[in-house]
């Protein structure tokens, strides 16, 4: 940090060649192999040298330099380029390894402002060696936070819960959107069909059976392992004002920020992980994304117990805790909730008339060779359709019972979620906007619905409610104006900084 202008690990220079290329060998095919399919290797072998010496140039040409007060990146090429970052302006600096990193023993130090921009994308990417962008991050870090941890001192701190593999696994596996589970099962039954009858009937399955094995993979396997992959060695504790996380197995992540930035707070589960009495924790921050746009929100805490997941919230971000007096949803609400199962109901049996159709002349073909089983598969989807519109039914009622909506003093909070449920609370100084909308038949219930937008770190954050009275929905508005003109309102401090109201130990926190 001494000011001193350095450039980062020539290593770049293959790493940004390697990832453009196979764009440029798309293009390349496409132009030549109609002219002269010989010249191709050659194109092609050209468009890698060139592609070599374009990042040669451009690395050899841009300096960084570690100031007091701010970071400069210079490019000074055919397009120059200065950016200057302040540190004041900083959101987070992070540190990910990924493959090439490893290979290399270099580290990517990305550095984030807390904008609208940056919220897509990190402000600069920079590698360097492992050991020297650890010791940047701890620098910068004393800048942003006002204290430092070494990367020594990183791997001696303890977690503020134990997160075992077992813990990273079941995360994987049941913090899959139910919906998204139930579509791959759909897919997978629907494979399992068609092996079915090419087996009895003889005949060599069609290619539905293998295109719906891979939708299986791709909605349910894949995000699952990529979870798994992701927060394998979770570790999550909290130093002053910072949040420190890390984890990742194959591509590493260390991501710190002040619990200032910290927009919201959610306490998600999906429908299994609820019947195991497990949630987990995620925030709204702005400024945390990947390189390449990787957008995602922090995980404050894995899925766990909901005592473990009580007694992290309290310890991690006490702020977005307090004592809530809910609102629950009037009669008008139930009302529109039933008309709208109802519609979705009539929807799902005329959706499901063309497959029923499809599989009974399918099965009745079968008849005499698979016997008793085909009376079964004949009603298969009737009784899945029937079985569905009893699920929206009773989805309707139960999202009816749960939606909450509170508005505090200085948090408000929404719980929504007849499946996965979602409780998340607000802090009205990082409010952008809020939309009151009411159709047409909420309107002849006196019910209406707002959508709350903040800044995260998935880029503008769009936060619903479930119905309730118009004028209960615009006390957020109210008390957020108020805030402004009474001088209160400040989207850089967490409430805990405006005011310490006493609470009694012996009433409940809830969120």
């Amino acid at each position: 940090m001494s000011g001193e202008k350095i450039r980062c690990h020539p290593t770049v220079i293959v790493e940004k060649t390697l990832r453009t290329f196979p764009s440029v060998v798309v293009v390349l095919i496409l132009l030549v192999a109609w002219i002269d399919s010989s010249a191709i290797l050659s194109m092609l072998v050209l468009a890698l040298v060139a592609l070599l010496l374009f990042y040669y140039r451009q690395w050899k040409r841009t300096t960084i330099q570690f100031n007091d007060t701010d970071v400069v990146i210079e490019r000074d090429t055919l397009f120059q380029m200065k950016k200057t970052l302040p540190y004041a302006k900083m959101a987070s600096v992070n540190v990910n390894r990924d493959i090439p990193n490893r290979l290399f023993g270099t580290s990517k130090l990305l550095i984030n402002i807390n904008s609208g921009t940056s919220a897509m994308v990190p402000e600069a990417v920079l590698t360097f060696e492992q050991d020297v962008a650890e010791r940047l991050r701890s620098e910068m870090s004393q800048r942003l936070y006002d204290h430092a941890i070494s990367p020594d001192e990183e791997e001696t701190i303890e977690s503020l819960a134990t997160f075992t593999p077992l813990d990273v696994i079941m995360h994987g596996l049941l913090s899959v959107s139910t919906y998204q589970t139930i579509l791959g099962s759909v897919f997978l039954a629907y494979s399992l069909f068609e092996l079915y009858i090419s087996t009895v009937a003889g005949v060599q399955a069609g290619g539905g059976a293998m295109v719906s094995l891979l939708m299986f993979a791709g909605i349910q396997i894949g995000p699952s392992i990529s979870l798994i992959l992701r927060y394998y060695n979770y570790k999550v504790y909290r130093r002053g004002d910072t949040v420190y996380l890390q984890h990742g197995l194959i591509r590493t992540y260390k991501t710190s920020f002040d619990v200032s930035r910290i927009n919201a707070v959610r306490v998600k589960s999906t429908l299994a992980a609820r019947l195991l009495g497990r949630s987990c924790i995620e925030a709204e921050v702005v400024g945390l994304v990947s390189e390449g746009g990787e957008r995602s929100r922090p995980v404050l805490c894995l899925l766990k117990d909901d005592a473990t997941q009580q007694r992290v919230l309290r310890e991690l971000v006490p702020e977005f805790v307090y004592e809530r007096r809910p609102n629950k949803q009037p009669e008008g609400a139930k009302r529109v909730l039933l008309i709208r199962a109802a519609v979705t109901s009539l929807v799902v049996a005329l959706a499901m008339v063309v497959p029923s159709v499809y599989v009974y002349r399918e099965v009745a073909a079968l008849t005499g060779v698979i016997g008793t089983p085909s009376v079964v598969l004949q009603y298969m989807l009737p009784l899945v359709a029937a079985l569905a519109i009893l699920a929206i039914l009773y989805a309707a009622h139960v999202s009816y019972r749960v939606t909450e909506f509170d508005a505090g003093e200085d948090l408000f909070t929404f719980v929504n979620g007849a499946v996965d449920r979602e409780t998340v609370v607000m802090n009205y100084d990082k409010v952008q906007m809020v939309w009151i909308t009411q159709g047409p038949v909420a309107r002849i219930f006196g019910v209406s619905r707002g959508s709350v937008y903040m800044l995260s770190s998935t880029g503008s954050s769009s936060i619903s409610s479930g119905y309730f009275p118009g004028s209960q929905l615009e006390r957020i508005n109210e008390i957020v104006m108020d805030r402004i003109t009474s001088g209160r309102y400040d989207y850089r401090k967490t409430a805990s900084d405006r005011s310490s109201p006493v609470v009694d130990e012996g009433a409940p926190k809830r969120l």
